[in-house]
């Protein structure tokens, strides 16, 4: 009956601060006059552009290529490529992994790149149920890790990482941001050979934060205690319980969308689209912080988070490859449900039963704790999340040859914000090129307030 009572509790605080957070959005986008603002002609053809330049598979885009590839369950793949049809056995991989709430589209500023272009493979692909790729029954840890895992397997061996003079051939990085960044990491933890460096940019490690945030509770509950044997002379004991205890309540004002995402599905759907998408809108201006953000640079937010529309869906490449059903029956007004789902399913946390696929690529070791090369790279201005919770500490769960630079001017979408973007391309670029010099004087020279925190 207790426990039961407390299931029932945390459940309804979990609703309660998810319809503050619902709440606190639709204010918030009344007050910034996105949730009644219709979209004008201008900026609905520029949506149609931009949906058509991005996802219409008969067309490249920038030098790249769409493809498809389909695992042997029949789950689709959609990713882009610069290899226009001609594989480069000489060339590193690099594969990009985006996060909430994108798509492949999301790293444009970076493939465009032309040094970046000449030096590598560049692969950027759609997580499961969002922009091209297919969609899942469900967004367990195992059904999305499962997938990426099949999916890099398949990379490795089309693009000669692997072939039948043996494995790694050649070297290839995994770049994630956000949800990109929280898969790879889980990927560096428990199947550490699928690359050779993984590039993680803002987005939190979750055996580790969970284990800064229990530590932070346990920490200001036993001040308290302490304090509560002798209030009137402890007040300086209750202030410094609070203040340990102010990076987990920023987190949780932080996370409050994670909340709104618990509610009942149908409200979850309304706040991706409803008023006129204004909460995606509300992302996406925020993403490009102080920066001039246009019609165009909107449009082509909200076309990467749309993904294709229905005219898109019937679009094939030149080898006849198609979307999926699942994209053309369902996904085309919107990915948001699917989106959300990651945050349902446990996807993050939950334990990932990787028996079925057979590939012997999991190592032993502490929970958590990556077992391959890392280069972290941090927007300290991340308004989602709070590096006293993902960064402190961090230096236990990474491998001899890792690196944690901080990126003082930026914030949480690094993909995109101007400095962090030229960052990120020359770490990747490091890294396809041997990861020869230094990092931090390669990073200081693009981004002279760049800070090396940790080296290992």
């Amino acid at each position: 009956m207790a426990a039961w009572l407390l299931n029932t509790l945390k459940s309804l605080v979990v609703l309660a601060y998810g319809f503050t957070g619902l709440l606190y959005y639709g204010l918030a986008a009344v007050k910034l006059g996105f949730f009644f603002k219709k979209p004008t002609e201008k900026e609905e053809l520029e949506l149609q552009i931009a949906r058509d330049k991005f996802w219409n598979l008969s067309k490249d885009w920038s030098g790249f290529a769409h493809h498809i590839l389909t695992l042997r369950s029949g789950f689709k793949f959609h990713y882009v490529c610069n290899d226009q049809g001609v594989t480069d056995q000489d060339k590193p991989v690099v594969v990009f992994i985006h996060g909430f709430p994108d798509s492949w589209v999301i790293w444009r500023h970076v493939l465009s790149s032309s040094s970046l272009q000449e030096s590598a493979t560049l692969i950027a692909v759609d997580m499961p149920g969002y922009g091209g790729s297919d969609s899942l029954d469900n967004y367990s840890a195992t059904n999305v890790l499962e997938s990426l895992t099949e999916f890099v397997i398949a990379i490795r061996a089309k693009y000669g990482v692997d072939t039948e003079a043996g494995p790694r051939q050649k070297k290839l990085t995994i770049v994630g941001h956000d949800w990109g960044c929280v898969v790879s990491m889980r990927l560096a933890a428990e199947a550490p050979q699928l690359a050779d460096r993984f590039i993680l940019t803002n987005g939190p490690l979750p055996r580790h934060s969970g284990s800064n945030v229990r530590r932070l509770i346990s920490t200001s509950v036993k001040m308290v205690k302490t304090a509560s044997r002798d209030p009137f002379r402890s007040r300086s004991m209750f202030s410094k319980a609070f203040s340990t205890l102010s990076p987990v309540l920023r987190q949780l004002w932080k996370s409050k969308y994670i909340f709104a995402f618990q509610l009942p599905m149908f409200l979850v759907r309304y706040l991706g689209r409803g008023g006129y998408y204004s909460f995606l809108k509300m992302i996406h201006r925020g993403s490009y912080g102080k920066r001039e953000f246009t019609s165009q640079d909107a449009a082509e937010c909200l076309a990467s988070t749309m993904g294709p529309s229905t005219a898109e869906s019937n679009t094939q490449t030149a080898d006849g490859e198609e979307y999926s059903a699942s994209l053309k029956n369902e996904r085309a007004p919107s990915s948001f449900q699917h989106m959300a789902c990651y945050y349902r399913d446990g996807t993050s946390m939950a334990r990932w039963n990787n028996g079925s696929n057979g590939t012997g690529l999991f190592d032993d070791g502490p929970k958590g704790a990556l077992k391959a090369s890392a280069t972290i790279l941090w927007g300290k201005a991340d308004i989602a999340l709070e590096p006293q919770i993902c960064l402190d500490g961090i230096s236990d769960y990474l491998v001899t040859d890792s690196q944690l630079v901080e990126l003082s001017l930026s914030g949480h979408f690094t993909p995109v914000e101007r400095e962090s973007q030229v960052a990120l391309e020359k770490a990747v670029e490091w890294a396809v090129k041997g990861e020869k010099e230094d990092i931090g004087a390669v990073i200081k020279a693009c981004y002279p307030t760049a800070v090396v925190a940790l080296r290992k």
